[in-house]
């Protein structure tokens, strides 16, 4: 009698060990199925050779992790307000940091620019076909590039210092350097866009001076290997390293006409990958307003 149920005892252990064994595995199967589904963080693997973890401790850790991981709010970052001008103040002044990120916004007022001066290339012709400035306020020309507008007439006769010289603006926005991608070097045409730069602020000591980066390129032109992001990026990079070395302010305005991949979004890109549509000129005006604007 004794003997059966010593028998009886040792197959009932060896029943509670088989079940303790097929609970490990079952267990271990769980870890290693959550941890390669990305479910168990590799630090909760680490714990399963601590006693004091258990594998409830182990799975609901796994569970709370991606409840977090997918249920948490983004952080929302702020910036500082802005600083208005002094009561006194009969208008607003111009801020002067070496680069201004814009506010999203198609959106501008017009007498904003009422006396600025605009030059560029074919692209800031533009401004005056599409009608939003007249030609006196603009010194563009097709093909022009930061060396040849040092040299170039207008229709009038008037170099671009003239020009400037003329209108006395209160502003001037430069972009320049589309056209010479192919061709020039970047650093010769950033040496250009400065002495560009110091001539204007020789005839128009008054005026406020912003270099913008040159627009993006689409997906499109960008493999036909004449003009690409990594040119346009390369020179827009000198620029405004070189705006930082001499106290001008640059424009990024590249980034404002990308889209997700990093292309000229075609919401404001022209069939040829560089020009602008209509669009892109509400976009690059409200750009520069809201960026210098206190």
């Amino acid at each position: 009698m004794e003997k059966k149920a010593k028998v009886d005892g040792i197959s009932l252990a060896i029943v509670i060990l088989n079940i303790a064994i097929v609970a490990v595995l079952i267990l271990l199967v769980t870890l290693i199925y959550l941890y390669m589904t990305g479910k168990l963080e590799q630090t909760d693997v680490a714990n399963m050779d601590q006693p004091e973890t258990t594998a409830a401790t182990l799975v609901t850790t796994a569970i709370t992790t991606d409840t977090v991981e997918h249920t948490t709010e983004p952080e929302i970052t702020t910036t500082p307000e802005e600083t208005t001008a002094p009561e006194d103040s009969s208008e607003p002044e111009e801020t002067e940091p070496s680069v201004i990120e814009a506010a999203e916004s198609d959106t501008y007022d017009a007498d904003f620019f009422a006396n600025d001066l605009f030059i560029g290339d074919s692209i800031y012709t533009g401004l005056v076909n599409y009608g939003y400035f007249p030609d006196k306020q603009v010194f563009a020309m097709i093909g022009l590039n930061p060396e040849s507008v040092l040299t170039k007439t207008d229709s009038d006769g008037n170099t671009v210092f003239k020009k400037a010289e003329a209108l006395n603006p209160k502003r001037i926005f430069i972009m320049l350097g589309s056209n010479g991608l192919a061709f020039m070097g970047n650093t010769h045409m950033a040496e250009k866009m400065k002495e560009l730069a110091k001539g204007l602020q020789e005839v128009c000591p008054d005026s406020y001076i912003y270099i913008v980066a040159i627009p993006p390129v689409t997906k499109e032109h960008d493999a036909q290997g004449q003009e690409t992001m990594v040119m346009v990026n390369g020179y827009n990079k000198l620029l405004k390293s070189m705006c930082e070395d001499e106290g001008i302010v640059f424009l990024d305005l590249c980034s404002k006409l990308e889209d997700n991949s990093g292309y000229f979004s075609a919401d404001y890109a022209e069939a040829d990958g560089m020009h602008f549509l209509g669009s892109a000129y509400k976009r690059m005006l409200s750009f520069f307003q809201k960026s210098i604007q206190l």
